[in-house]
């Protein structure tokens, strides 16, 4: 769900559950503020005590509900806090993940390039050298063959001419065995060349399907990458939303507290009440900490709230004026 819904849902949900509470309870503190200053500091007759006595029960009962449904709201919001923050945590971690392998890939894919290049190089000298070799291997074959023939003449010529026939056969058979052996070194040198020709032509051709390989997975990584950055920045971006609701629950929830506790005071003391005189203290304190609505522009922000309010500021003087006179006649009487 989208998060800007998500604040809206939270919103509607306090202004249709707590706030309304709130509202009665409110209305019932203007009920009694307003029997006190009607009664003033005179002694209360039953009816007054009874009405006042069930105003309070209704100020504190709908406070009490008030907070609860505050509670509930903000217990959930913390919830789905810790969800997301969960969720963040998993998100920046992937994309470590990815950032991680996307930089051993492309390690890898220029390594491998680096090689390859090296490959080639030793390939392209390398088949050089093979040609050198088979043309000196041919020109070993010739000469070998030259001497074949010469020795094959002075052994023919042994026979007519053994002087001249019998040296002539040996020199020219110490000549071919010389050239046979640089026939056989030669074609060493040729047989090494082509296999390591060979090897590295293998390891070019695996190097070669490595590569494409590797830049698909580099290429899918970048894309998985760039997305996981857009998740990871929407949902830094929901926590600070959703954070700052949360500052303004927490601030809201504190405030029903607290007006809660100062009508639980209220009804405490109007257990026993013969007068109005202990109750007025109490009663401006509850008064006054209604005034104090936080986020106003937010989620209190309804008409009736602020009508009560504006009630309240109008009510307040003259519960102070009460107080005010009862300490005049306690300083008369001293």
């Amino acid at each position: 769900m989208n998060q800007e819904l998500d604040n809206e849902k939270y919103g509607r949900s306090f202004t249709e559950t707590a706030v309304p509470l709130f509202v009665k309870s409110v209305s019932s503190l203007l009920i009694l503020l307003k029997i006190a200053v009607q009664v003033g500091v005179r002694d209360l007759t039953d009816t007054d005590i009874s009405k006042f006595q069930e105003e309070v029960k209704i100020a504190n009962r709908e406070a009490q509900e008030s907070v609860k449904c505050a509670d509930e709201l903000g217990a959930l919001i913390d919830g789905n806090s810790e969800k997301l923050t969960a969720e963040y945590g998993q998100v920046t971690s992937r994309r470590k993940e990815l950032a991680s392998s996307l930089q051993t890939n492309q390690n890898k894919l220029r390594s491998l390039e680096m090689e390859r290049e090296l490959i080639q190089d030793r390939l392209q000298t390398a088949k050089a050298s093979l040609r050198q070799a088979e043309d000196s291997l041919r020109e070993a074959k010739a000469k070998a063959g030259e001497k074949q023939t010469g020795r094959d003449v002075g052994i023919g010529l042994s026979f007519l001419l053994p002087c001249v026939g019998i040296p002539m056969a040996v020199a020219f058979e110490k000549e071919r065995r010389s050239r046979k052996s640089e026939v056989d070194i030669a074609s060493d040198d040729r047989s090494t060349l082509k296999s390591n020709i060979t090897k590295d032509e293998e390891q070019l051709n695996q190097i070669n399907s490595q590569v494409p390989e590797l830049y698909n997975e580099i290429n899918e990584a970048n894309e998985s990458l760039e997305e996981n950055k857009v998740a990871e920045q929407s949902l830094k971006e929901r926590r600070v939303e959703l954070a700052q609701l949360q500052s303004r629950m927490r601030n809201c929830c504190q405030y029903l507290s607290t007006f809660q506790g100062k009508m639980s005071a209220l009804k405490v003391q109007s257990q026993h009440m013969y007068n109005m005189s202990p109750l007025l203290p109490f009663l401006e304190e509850a008064g006054l900490q209604a005034q104090q609505v936080p986020d106003t522009e937010q989620l209190f922000n309804q008409i009736q709230v602020h009508r009560l309010i504006g009630d309240l500021k109008a009510m307040l003087p003259k519960i102070k004026n009460l107080l005010l006179s009862e300490d005049g006649n306690d300083d008369y009487m001293k």
